[in-house]
Parts: structure tokens; C-alpha cells; sequence
């Protein structure tokens, strides 16, 4: 069997990884958090992503075939991580461990789990391409964005042969939609919120969908030839509503029956800018934040679906089961 190295192997990503691709490939669960319930083709490694020595001794020992890198510092509140501690874990980590990687194995696979964010949240009337401009609003979407460029950087010069750079839009499960929470939930999930009409429109993937694609790259990975370097925006086959998120929360027992409450836009526009006038340093981020609300998030998916990928879960699907319960 063909190895696989999963890093954050323990998280809500690596987790499903692991679980799904250990019916055909040896996993290496790479992860700070040792593991305790074990399967069969399943090899626990506890590390730190940061720790290069401890990562050479691994690929050295097991040299996989594929790597898929999910580990790092993802949103944290505000002020609470800085700048130069994201950029140290989310990028030069990332390409420490590409050039590991690529010394065990010169042709590794090498799937980095990327994000959306790096975009920005700027207006936009059409769904975003890969090739779109990059306006980053965060200390994380700026990591992001700069692992990529190393992850690139390596890939041009020749020395990382296979590179899959996936842009998650937003990512959401039935067991936890933080990412679809905030945008529709009041604080303690007290009552429903729809910002102005709430036709805005997000592109989102559930956990399922992405999981789905990532297990169909690497089984085609011979397909797309002995060198490349793709770019994916990994969303649903279609983006939702706010409204919508709303109507399908509000019919599954996964989250409670609440009122809706609407809140116009303005005031969500005044309250950003008193919030970027109190904290200057980080105005940018605050006044993206009112973009995500206010504004289509939507990201063009055509480039994933031309791989022959077909996503099959969808919003209504993940939260089908019609029970409410009241929390």
C-alpha cells in the first residue's frame, strides 16, 4: 500500500482523512495529540510541524507518496496569535516540510490545504477564479498566502514536482458549522440573525465534499502527469443563502428552532467603523468583517469540477433530518 502522511491528523479535517483513506492506503497521523483508538493501516506519529528534526527522522523512516498538510494556527480572535507566530507555523513550517518531504521522496504529492481568505473580502459582483487578485485582510489569510507562494516558489524551480494548493471556501459539517454559525447565530445561539434581506449569497464546502476531492486527487494522482502545480477553489457544487442556512438550520435537530431577528446593514457598517476607530491596528480586519456580511462571498469552482470531481453533498443534505430541538 501506497503511505500517506497526514498532518493534524487529530483535526476536523484530518480526522475524516484519516478515517476515509486508511481503506486504501497506509496513513502516517502526524499530529501534536497522540491517537488511542488505532485501525488497521493506521500509524500514529506524535510530532510538532515545527519540529524539523523530529519530521526528517519520520519521512526518512516511512518516505510517503503523498502528504497532506492540514496542521497549523487557523483563525484565532482577534490580538490573541500575532503576526509573526502565524507566519512561522502556516508558512515557513509549510515549506520546511515540503523540502523534508521532497528529500525522503522526490516525488512526493504534496496537497496543501490553503484558504479562501486570501482573496479578501472585497465586493465583487462575479464569482472569484484562482486567478483572482490577492487583497488579504488578516494575519492568517496573510500566512496563507505566503505558504503558498513558497509552496510555488519550489514548485518552479523545479524541486517540488506535484503540488495541489486547495482554497477552502468556508468549511461546514453537521457536527460542526462554526463557519455558517456566525453569520446567521446571535451569541449563544439566542435568536437567528438576518443581515439586511439576507439574499447574500457564500460559497461553503462540507466536510464530506472536501475530504471526498481530496481522496479523489490522490487516487488520480498518476493522471495528471509527472510534474504540475494546481490550484483549486474547493467549494460546493453551488453557493447558499443566508437565508437559506437560516431555513435549513431552523428544520434540522442540529440546530435550535429560534426567532429571526433582522438587523439592517447600516448598523452593521456604523458599529465596524466605531470598532476600527477603537482598534487602528486591526481596522482592515474589522471592516472585512462587515464585507462578509453585507456582501456575496461566492468563488468560481469550475477549475475542481473540470477534474472530473462531482461534489454530492450539498447544505439541505448534511442537516437533512427534519427535528428540531430547542437548545
Amino acid at each position: 500500500m501506497k503511505r500517506v502522511l497526514i498532518t493534524g491528523s487529530s483535526g476536523f479535517i484530518g480526522q475524516k482523512l484519516c478515517f476515509i483513506c486508511s481503506d486504501d492506503y497506509t496513513i502516517i497521523a502526524f499530529d501534536n495529540v497522540a491517537y488511542s483508538d488505532l485501525k488497521e493501516n493506521f500509524i500514529p506519529v506524535k510530532g510538532n510541524i515545527t519540529d524539523n528534526s523530529s519530521l526528517e527522522r519520520v519521512f526518512k523512516k516511512y518516505c510517503p507518496a503523498f502528504v497532506i498538510h492540514c496542521a497549523g494556527i487557523a483563525h484565532q480572535k482577534i490580538g490573541s496569535i500575532d503576526s509573526e507566530e502565524y507566519i512561522r507555523v502556516n508558512s515557513l513550517a509549510t515549506e520546511n516540510l515540503s523540502k523534508i518531504a521532497i528529500a525522503a521522496n522526490p516525488n512526493v504529492h504534496f496537497i496543501f490545504l490553503s484558504s479562501i481568505s486570501v482573496y479578501g473580502e472585497d465586493y465583487i459582483t462575479f464569482a472569484r477564479t484562482e486567478d483572482q487578485e490577492f487583497k488579504p485582510s488578516s494575519d492568517y489569510a496573510h500566512s496563507k498566502l505566503d505558504a503558498e507562494k513558497r509552496l510555488i516558489a519550489l514548485h518552479d524551480s523545479g524541486k517540488l514536482k506535484k503540488l495541489d494548493i486547495l482554497r477552502l471556501a468556508p468549511v461546514y459539517d453537521s457536527e460542526w458549522s462554526l463557519n455558517l454559525d456566525r453569520r446567521v447565530f446571535a451569541p449563544r445561539k439566542t435568536v437567528y440573525i438576518r443581515f439586511g434581506r439576507g439574499t447574500q449569497m457564500m460559497s461553503a464546502v462540507s466536510r464530506q465534499n472536501l475530504v471526498d476531492f481530496i481522496e479523489y486527487l490522490i487516487s488520480n494522482s498518476e493522471t495528471f502527469g509527472d510534474r504540475y502545480c494546481h490550484v483549486y477553489n474547493v467549494c460546493d457544487e453551488k453557493p447558499y443563502s443566508f437565508k437559506l442556512i437560516i431555513e435549513t438550520f431552523k428544520k434540522s435537530h442540529y440546530h435550535p428552532d429560534r426567532f429571526v431577528v433582522t438587523v439592517p446593514l447600516p448598523l452593521v457598517w456604523l458599529l465596524t467603523r466605531m470598532a476600527g476607530l477603537v482598534f487602528k491596528s486591526k481596522r482592515k480586519w474589522l471592516h472585512s468583517c462587515y464585507d462578509k456580511l453585507a456582501n456575496d462571498l461566492v468563488f468560481d469552482n469550475h477549475r475542481m469540477l473540470a477534474t472530473g470531481f462531482k461534489p454530492k453533498h450539498t447544505l439541505e443534505s448534511v442537516f437533512s433530518v427534519e427535528k428540531r430541538v430547542s437548545l
